[in-house]
């Protein structure tokens, strides 16, 4: 009692065809593949420097942007929120940029007269969220003077770094001078 199997001819035939073309349209893909384009984006600022993102998640605090420039701000900055990573910073080629309730957007540098540069980093607001970047001492410089803008371009706070005796220096929005919020 052997069961035979029989398998007809012309219920295969479909699906011989369907292979074939499946097998065609791979072999042309591989052929006539075409690349996109990718256009440089007008959008983008040209004095915009690229940041790397250390760290983002989710916390319940008040809203605050700081610029850590030394292993004691770091620690200072993981004491106070336990939910950061231990990230490897390097006071001595990077800069660190915390913002509390906001993401980073962008970071922008603009050379002044005086020699101070002048780091523009846009934030959107996000709340219970933080948002922890990091940045190439070298592309930004010493004698430097942070503005956190908002969408609409209007300064939230100012860090000059570092003030005539080497520590920071913050000032309130409401001292800043019109000027400013200057945009390219």
């Amino acid at each position: 009692m052997h069961r035979f199997f029989v398998i007809e001819a012309r219920r295969l035939l479909p699906l011989l065809f369907l292979l074939v073309l499946l097998v065609s349209l791979s072999i042309y893909d591989n052929f006539f593949r075409e690349f996109p384009v990718v256009a440089p984006d007008e959008a983008e600022p040209k004095a915009a420097i690229t940041f790397v993102t250390a760290d983002r998640g989710e916390l319940s605090a008040p809203t605050a942007f700081e610029v850590i420039t030394s292993m004691e701000d770091w620690s200072q900055l993981q004491e106070g929120n336990s939910a950061l990573p231990d990230y490897p910073f390097n006071p001595a080629y990077e800069y660190a940029v915390s913002a509390t309730n906001s993401e980073i957007q962008n970071v922008q540098v603009y050379p002044q007269e005086d020699g101070i540069v002048q780091v523009q980093v846009r934030v959107s607001e996000e709340p219970f969220s933080y948002h922890l970047i990091t940045l190439e001492r070298e592309k930004i410089g010493e004698q430097t003077r942070w503005l956190f803008l908002d969408e609409k371009d209007q300064i939230i706070r100012e860090i000059r770094l570092p003030d005539g005796n080497g520590a920071l220096q913050d000032e309130a929005p409401s001292e800043l001078a019109p000027e400013a919020s200057k945009s390219d």
